[in-house]
């Protein structure tokens, strides 16, 4: 029996495109919410993906990126290579992206490629689902392309990211860069960003 494949983008050139301006401009400005433009660039996401994720997929995976799945699902693997046309490894180092379906469950971030002193560039960009960027825990960001200091509250991104995170930064300029995406906005966290977690007031 055929394996029906959803459908990708409704209009695979604008929505890509609108979608990458997305991507760089929450790349170019660390901490800030970049707010995703309609979900309806395509009608259903494959599961466990959400619309914000599946969209960034098809803008930044193609057949020369490697990419490494949190989940063995079989319905988001052949969606992502009829449409991205990327192979998919399970070398958490040999990953140019990582797409992370359950930022509550994080992998082991540090198996992941950081890249070498000759080549930093060639480091795993982690794609994480997470359920919010404007409400959960309170964190400041601070670092290259933050004029001061911006602040946010996240949900759905397990505490081990944080500490993590913070030996990244440690790192540069190897290191590997995140992307959140949430339904409600996508934020980047390059590899030169600080954070700093917040006690909430009571």
């Amino acid at each position: 029996m055929t394996q029906q494949i959803l459908s990708g983008f409704n209009s695979p050139v604008h929505d890509s495109q609108q979608w990458y301006r997305i991507v760089l401009d929450a790349m170019s400005r660390p901490g800030n919410v970049c707010f995703p433009i309609s979900t309806e660039a395509f009608s259903q996401a494959p599961s466990p993906c959400s619309k914000t994720a599946a969209s960034i997929a098809l803008t930044l995976f193609d057949n020369d990126t490697s990419i490494w799945l949190q989940t063995s699902d079989e319905k988001l693997t052949h969606w992502l290579q009829f449409h991205c046309g990327c192979p998919i490894t399970t070398d958490k180092n040999a990953a140019t992206f990582a797409l992370i379906t359950d930022g509550n469950s994080l992998p082991d971030l540090t198996q992941f490629s950081i890249g070498s002193s000759e080549f930093p560039d060639r480091s795993t960009t982690l794609v994480i689902q997470v359920e919010s960027v404007t409400h959960g825990e309170p964190v400041e960001f601070s670092g290259s392309g933050i004029a001061t200091t911006n602040k946010l509250n996240i949900s759905g991104l397990d505490s081990s990211f944080w500490e993590t995170q913070k030996n990244n930064r440690s790192l540069f300029p190897q290191g590997f860069d995140t992307i959140l995406a949430a339904p409600d906005g996508v934020v980047c966290i390059p590899r030169t960003t600080t954070i700093r977690r917040q006690t909430p007031c009571m």
